[in-house]
C-alpha cells in the first residue's frame, strides 16, 4: 500500500508515515474533497481530533491553516511529529484524549475535524464533540464515518442541521455553528 501524501499547498507531494496499527488514514479522494470545500472558508485555526498520522492536520497546515492534531496513542503523536518535521510544517501536537481536548477549548477553532477509530461508538463521540462546542461561531464541524452508517445526531441549538457527503466507503457530516 502506498503512503499518503500531502495533496496541496506548500508541502504538496510529500509522503507521510502512518502508525503501524490502530489507524486508517483518510483516503486522498476524501481529503481532496474536504479541502476543496474548505477553500471557501476563511483560513484560521483547524483542529484534527483522533489525528492518527496527522494527514488531515498537516494538509491543513500546508494550505495555510494553524493546525492542532490530537491523538491519544503515543505512537500516533510520534508519527505526527516525524511527519511535521519531514514536511517542514508547523502543527501543534497534543498527546491526549480528543473529546477532553475539545471540552477544554470551547469556541477556539474555525474548523473541527474528527475521524475516530470506527470500532468506537461514533454517535456518542460526535455528539460529545458537538456538545463541547470547540468550533467558534460561524465555524464548521466535519465528522468522518463509514458511508454505510450515518450517525443520527442532535445538534445543539446554535448548530445548523448537517449536510452529508459520501466518498466511496467514507462519508462526511458537516455542521455549521451559527454566527
Amino acid at each position: 500500500m502506498s503512503r499518503p501524501r500531502i495533496l496541496g499547498g506548500s508541502a504538496r507531494g510529500r509522503e507521510l508515515d502512518t502508525p503501524r496499527k490502530g489507524t486508517r488514514p483518510s483516503p486522498s479522494r476524501l481529503r481532496e474533497a474536504l479541502f476543496d470545500m474548505l477553500a471557501f472558508e476563511p483560513e484560521g485555526t483547524f483542529l484534527d481530533l483522533f489525528a492518527g498520522s496527522g494527514a488531515i492536520g498537516l494538509e491543513a497546515a500546508s494550505r495555510g491553516w494553524q493546525a492542532t492534531c490530537v491523538d491519544l496513542a503515543g505512537e500516533a503523536a510520534r508519527v505526527i511529529r516525524r511527519n511535521a518535521t519531514r514536511t517542514g510544517l508547523h502543527v501543534d501536537i497534543v498527546h491526549g484524549d480528543a473529546v477532553a481536548y475539545a471540552r477544554e477549548h470551547p469556541g477556539a477553532f474555525a474548523v473541527v475535524f474528527a475521524a475516530p477509530p470506527y470500532p468506537l461508538e461514533l454517535r456518542a463521540v460526535f455528539q460529545a464533540i458537538l456538545d463541547a462546542g470547540p468550533a467558534r461561531p460561524g465555524g464548521l464541524y466535519v465528522f468522518q464515518h463509514p458511508s454505510r452508517e450515518t450517525p443520527e445526531l442532535d445538534p445543539p441549538a446554535d448548530v445548523e442541521a448537517p449536510r452529508a457527503k459520501r466518498y466511496g466507503s467514507n462519508g462526511l457530516l458537516l455542521f455549521r455553528r451559527r454566527a
